[in-house]
């Protein structure tokens, strides 16, 4: 007894095993942990929107850097492109959640917005200074820090996306068409 609770498992916890358990007995108290745990598992799930896993501009950036062969300047390139569709991303992404939510959601997500713009706009001047702190001290390779620079940018606006398809995830399956109502 532990504490006036017999163990989960008494034959286990005294070093024993259970009559015809001889070849596995540690798995059967995993056995049972399993079942428990499944349904922690969706609270964990990334959303992902390709049927292989991932986001589009991810799988889009991946190809275009194998295509690159990761040469400095044809990869930065690459890089500056998923930028771009990062921010358009999180701008479709934003508005599909606008068409969703009731009146007070939708200020709530222009708070959000705008403090997220803010948090932004620090991050990328971290991302920066971090960069140029890096290349004063003569750290990395001088022909990839400016990549190594873009794709610390890029996670910026991925992360934000990200963030805002995990709202928007099954919102829009419940809800009927968007009934808006007056601001």
């Amino acid at each position: 007894m532990l504490g006036g609770v017999d163990a989960p498992f008494p034959l286990l916890a005294r070093g024993q095993r259970p009559p015809g358990d001889a070849a596995m007995p540690t798995l059967r108290p995993l056995a049972y942990l399993l079942p428990m745990l499944l349904p922690l598992m969706p609270l964990h799930a990334q959303p992902l929107t390709l049927a292989d896993g991932g986001h589009v501009i991810a799988h889009e950036l991946d190809a275009c850097l194998a295509d690159a062969q990761w040469q400095p300047a044809p990869a930065l390139v690459c890089a500056v492109n998923a930028e771009t569709r990062w921010e358009e991303e999180v701008e479709r992404l934003g508005a599909r959640l606008d068409k969703v939510l009731g009146r007070e959601a939708r200020l709530a997500l222009e708070t959000s917005r705008a403090a997220w713009e803010q948090a932004r706009t620090a991050d990328l001047a971290l991302v920066e200074t971090y960069h140029g702190q890096l290349s004063e001290a003569g750290l990395g390779d001088p022909d990839l820090l400016p990549l190594s620079r873009q794709l610390h940018r890029n996670a910026v606006w991925k992360q934000r996306a990200r963030y805002l398809q995990r709202l928007l995830d099954g919102l829009e399956e419940r809800l009927p068409e968007p009934t808006r109502e007056a601001p």
